[in-house]
């Protein structure tokens, strides 16, 4: 992605609160960057709903856990041509979420999308999957509109995957079973023998959550 464009249109004040969370966000070990777009007018409440339905999906299957930041923004018509809410998102998990998975699912919540012929082949326009770059700025682009009244931001389970968080020193009983369960998760995942079904070849665990 360009950065000049997008980056420069964030406003001069709110652009320290993107740059300040979205470098807070960076040592989370990334494996997707996703748009997930709806080919209707839909509203906020139902694109929140979509969202969490397609999260809910990716994890049943997955049988694991999947870190979320996302970033939800609009256009309406007062900017010109109308553009409904969508979703540019970071994730990953524990193990490596399949590419095809998060595609497939997000059509089964929000249906096809608009197709466009790129070299030849047909796209389907309502999700667009890519490898985190690092050096790229993926979480500040997901998180330009955070204060803008067209966009909000959400999360989900960072506290289990950024490096820094450290928990406290008297936890919830709540808190100490999600981690609970998310120790077990990860030995499970790491227990799988060579041509299981997921294995952590790729995304190997960070040993301090």
């Amino acid at each position: 992605m360009k950065m000049s464009k997008w980056y420069d249109g964030i406003p001069a004040q709110d652009r320290p609160a993107v740059d300040a969370l979205a470098s807070w966000l960076r040592p989370i070990r990334w494996q997707w960057f996703v748009t997930a777009t709806f080919n209707w007018n839909i509203r906020s409440e139902t694109a929140d709903r979509k969202f969490k339905e397609w999260i809910n999906l990716v994890e049943r299957d997955l049988k694991a856990r999947v870190c979320v930041v996302v970033g939800k923004e609009r256009k309406p018509h007062s900017f010109g041509r109308e553009v409904p809410w969508h979703f540019h998102v970071l994730m990953t998990a524990a193990t490596e979420i399949p590419e095809g998975m998060l595609a497939g699912h997000w059509k089964t919540v929000a249906g096809e999308g608009h197709k466009r012929a790129i070299d030849g082949k047909l796209v389907d326009e309502g999700i667009l999957v890519e490898p985190y770059h690092g050096l790229l700025k993926g979480p500040e682009y997901c998180l330009k509109s955070m204060n803008d009244c067209n966009g909000d931001w959400d999360s989900r389970w960072i506290r289990l995957f950024h490096p820094w968080i450290k928990g406290t020193a008297k936890p919830s009983h709540q808190i100490i079973r999600q981690e609970r369960r998310f120790n077990e998760e990860k030995n499970t995942l790491l227990a799988l023998v060579p041509g299981g079904i997921r294995q952590c070849s790729q995304y190997d665990l960070i040993s301090k959550y």
